[in-house]
């Protein structure tokens, strides 16, 4: 079989390698995102409910360990990008469940 320079075969499957964070399945999505914002809201509470710059690696290298986990394949640069994109999102909401 041949294969394109977009896919490559791992554990006899074909995997696109250039997977955007859309690609994904609607499940795949919300269950990455969920991860996302309980590593954000986590680092959250215990740093005394404020955010620090450091938190970005630890969030994005443990939910990368759990998509890995999962055997979903998504490119670690498309969850960077997503993260960057939802993190004000996470933000207002840590910051609304502070309040609680």
């Amino acid at each position: 079989m041949m294969l394109s320079k977009n896919h490559k075969m791992v554990s006899g499957r074909l995997i696109k390698t250039d997977k955007s964070f859309a690609d994904l399945k609607l499940s795949q999505k919300e269950k990455i995102s969920d991860w996302l914002f309980e590593e954000y809201y986590s680092l959250f509470k215990s740093n005394g409910y404020k955010y620090s710059k450091d938190f970005d690696d630890e969030i994005l290298s443990n939910v990368y360990a759990k998509i890995e986990l999962a055997e979903i394949w998504l490119p670690y640069g498309e969850l960077v990008k997503y993260y960057y994109s939802e993190k004000r999102h996470y933000e207002k909401r840590a910051n609304k469940l502070s309040e609680l």
